[in-house]
């Protein structure tokens, strides 16, 4: 039977100090940025010069940076943008900034299931996927409640990437509604297919 994971399981309190890099801010993004900060986080947002969600993540009251500088300054980074764009974003803007004890994270597991990133061997490499577009994980946030989710670990060089994980989907309102232990690969795969 598959592990569930609810707020009882999740310590908030391992994000405490930290700042979450959310990487885009399309619809899982802004939902992400927003139920973090809501949740008492520090939140930056990672996006290209240019981007014309800058503005609006600023005019949501986010701190906003480039990708580059929103990699260097956070401790947990989450990227949230189109698979197709993950590799040249992570090789250009991203893995020089992924120093041992940070945590990368993606919403979705497509790019480290099929090996096109590789993260270094001191990082934790973790997943929360709500279940939900973001417009509805936003939603039901705002409204008390929470989208399921599923949570899994492909690379524990703390010892706590699942803690760590859980605390990200509990600040975003997933473990209020249950999480499911699950792997890159079933991720991937039940997504695709």
């Amino acid at each position: 039977m598959a592990k569930l994971y609810y707020d009882k399981d999740a310590d908030l309190g391992l994000l405490k100090g930290k700042t979450i890099g959310i990487i885009g801010y399309g619809s899982q993004g802004h939902a992400h940025a927003l139920n973090h900060r809501d949740s008492g986080l520090e939140v930056m947002v990672g996006l290209y010069k240019g981007s014309k969600s800058w503005d609006k993540a600023k005019t949501d009251g986010l701190k906003v940076g480039t990708v580059q500088e929103t990699a260097e300054a956070s401790q947990v980074l989450m990227i949230v943008l189109p698979d197709q764009t993950h590799k040249q974003v992570y090789e250009e803007s991203i893995v020089r900034a992924l120093t041992p004890g940070k945590t990368l994270m993606f919403a979705h597991g497509f790019n480290v299931h099929y090996q096109l990133i590789e993260p270094p061997a001191g990082v934790d490499v973790s997943l929360v996927a709500p279940k939900s577009p973001g417009h509805r994980v936003r939603e039901l946030f705002v409204e008390g409640g929470g989208t399921p989710g599923l949570v899994a670990v492909a690379q524990d060089a703390s010892g706590h990437a699942l803690d760590d994980a859980l605390a990200y989907a509990r600040a975003i309102g997933c473990t209020r509604a249950g999480v499911i232990a699950t792997t890159f690969l079933e991720e991937t795969e039940t997504d695709l297919f």
